[in-house]
């Protein structure tokens, strides 16, 4: 048998989404609409406003719901600056930045195409890790194979990785083995040296540098 405190948090429970349903229903939302549940989360979360301590007796008013409405402003302008700002936020919209950049100063009628692929340093290195050889990883079959190695292919003019490359031993290989692939399909390899390839932390003290 429930005891009391059960039954009576099951009556609060049923009597709080009688309330909401009441309310929903005055508009002409039903509940096979999309928008029902967001319609009832959000008057779920006015009425929690309204019984907070510093809300208490204070007439339902459009100051009090445009008091809301900046409150949730505010949080919405934090959230935001605290992605707008984030490394790696900032990382992506640069990278898509910088191919805008190419695009738009990329005469197509030239015959001239620009093809992305998608892969990490990561994912790269490991695809030439797996593979017995160079001629058989994915790099190779993609770019060799498919273009310059067939006939009638489009061979590719140059391989512009989005990578800032340091002197650990992973991108080291990772360049050998890239290069291996751009020289046999005679397409220039190109990517940035990160500052960790000088020593540095920050490419600001680059000018400090005496021998490049």
């Amino acid at each position: 048998m429930p005891s009391n405190s059960s039954a009576k948090q099951k009556s609060v429970e049923t009597s709080e989404h009688s309330i909401l349903d009441s309310i929903i229903a005055q508009t002409s939302l039903t509940r096979d609409d999309e928008a029902y549940d967001i319609a009832k989360r959000g008057v779920s979360a006015f009425i929690e406003e309204l019984l907070k301590p510093q809300n208490n007796g204070e007439p339902v008013k459009k100051a009090m719901v445009d008091r809301m409405i900046a409150e949730i402003d505010a949080k919405l302008s934090r959230q935001m600056d605290e992605i707008l700002h984030h490394p790696d936020f900032q990382s992506l919209e640069s990278s898509w930045r910088g191919l805008q950049l190419l695009v738009d100063r990329t005469n197509f009628r030239e015959n001239i195409k620009i093809e992305i692929l998608n892969v990490s340093k990561d994912d790269l290195l490991e695809d030439f890790e797996d593979s017995p050889e160079v001629m058989q990883s994915g790099l190779y079959k993609h770019i060799y194979t498919a273009e310059y190695g067939q006939f009638g292919g489009q061979p590719v003019g140059a391989i512009i990785a989005n990578y800032f490359m340091s002197p650990s031993s992973p991108d080291v290989k990772l360049m050998q083995y890239v290069s291996s692939v751009a020289c046999m399909s005679h397409a220039p390899f190109i990517a940035a040296a990160g500052p960790k390839f000088f020593g540095l932390e920050s490419f600001t003290g680059l000018p400090d540098l005496k021998d490049l």
